[in-house]
């Protein structure tokens, strides 16, 4: 591949949470919810990243908050395609002369259809060529997994939409598995909970604070209440108990590792035993939550530790990529440090 030197080359994570953007040498230069609002019937955008998240639990008339991006994959083309825009100008810092060649990550086993909505929504956003890779190599990059060892490693990316799965050996992806799960669900869940117990209706945001601080390690809680102050005032989360809340989430987790599992039984014995002698690094936003490395490695029985920074870790990865491209394989499969 031949890459024009006065060409922007820029890697974009584009999130169920979050987009983070990197420019070649430049490092990351934007981090912003995956939300945007839009106004009026004619949907003029009206807000973007952390200013539109802020309107998402407040009902805000005539203001329709949308998040583009579910489950991992593109669920609002026209969306996706507005908020890319801004955050690739704001990024950019100009409007290029040249549309900048786009290093993205697609789940490991996206489909043809994903792939071409996501390729299409970044080219209708401002991006010229396209170089997809799988998320699971860009994460395990990222998280400074070894890329030149034929030993057999697992990576798991367990984010707000999906749960990405590889094994990677050689600097690639053998094997894989996506799962359309990941902190929203467990947000969801802890919703319907508080509503059934309490009788109280809560928002997302205060979901997602409550999985934070309660865990998903039963008898762990440090006290017995959450008491979340809402400097907005819309929403508080006082007097809601934490019992419960640990059972619910671990019990939540428990599928992941099943399916999991069940893609390393039809593994050769070879590959188990030398992942078995390594760790198993676990990426993504549900690293945070306490429990859960703990509760992968009981269900995998293998080793399971969080990685330094799992939020920035696909963006870190497709950084390195980005600022060496030459290293990249004709296929995106593959990325040599």
């Amino acid at each position: 591949m031949r890459f024009l030197p006065w060409k922007n080359h820029v890697a974009i994570d584009l999130g169920s949470s979050s987009v983070h953007i990197s420019v070649k040498d430049g490092g990351v230069v934007v981090r912003e919810p995956t939300v945007i609002a839009f106004a009026g019937p004619r949907r003029r955008p009206a807000a973007y990243g952390s200013e539109a998240k802020q309107m998402l639990d407040r009902e805000v008339s005539e203001v329709e908050v949308v998040r583009p991006v579910r489950g991992g994959v593109i669920a609002d083309f026209d969306a996706t395609v507005a908020l890319v825009r801004h955050l690739l100008h704001k990024a950019l810092g100009h409007r290029p002369l040249l549309a900048p060649t786009v290093i993205t990550a697609l789940p490991t086993r996206g489909t043809a259809v994903e792939r071409r909505a996501l390729v299409t929504a970044l080219r209708a956003a401002g991006a010229g060529e396209v170089i997809v890779i799988p998320r699971a190599l860009a994460a395990a990059v990222g998280a400074g997994m070894p890329m030149d060892h034929p030993q057999c490693r697992l990576i798991i990316d367990m984010g707000a939409g999906a749960t990405d799965v590889g094994v990677l050996s050689a600097g690639m992806v053998t094997d894989g598995l996506t799962l359309h799960f990941g902190g929203d669900d467990l947000d969801e869940a802890i919703v319907r909970f508080i509503k059934r117990r309490y009788n109280q209706r809560i928002g997302m945001a205060t979901a997602e604070d409550i999985k934070i601080m309660a865990g998903a390690l039963p008898g762990d809680a440090a006290t017995d209440q959450l008491r979340l102050d809402d400097p907005s005032g819309a929403e508080s989360g006082a007097g809601l108990r934490v019992e419960g809340i640990p059972e619910l989430l671990s019990a939540s987790l428990r599928p992941v590792g099943g399916e999991i599992q069940w893609m390393l039984e039809n593994l050769p014995d070879r590959q188990v035993e030398e992942m078995a002698m390594a760790e198993t690094v676990l990426t993504g936003g549900c690293a945070l939550m306490r429990g859960t490395a703990e509760i992968l490695s009981h269900d995998l029985a293998l080793p399971v530790r969080p990685a330094t920074d799992p939020l920035s870790c696909t963006i870190l990865g497709l950084e390195a990529i980005v600022n060496d491209l030459a290293a990249l394989s004709l296929d995106g499969r593959r990325f040599s440090q």
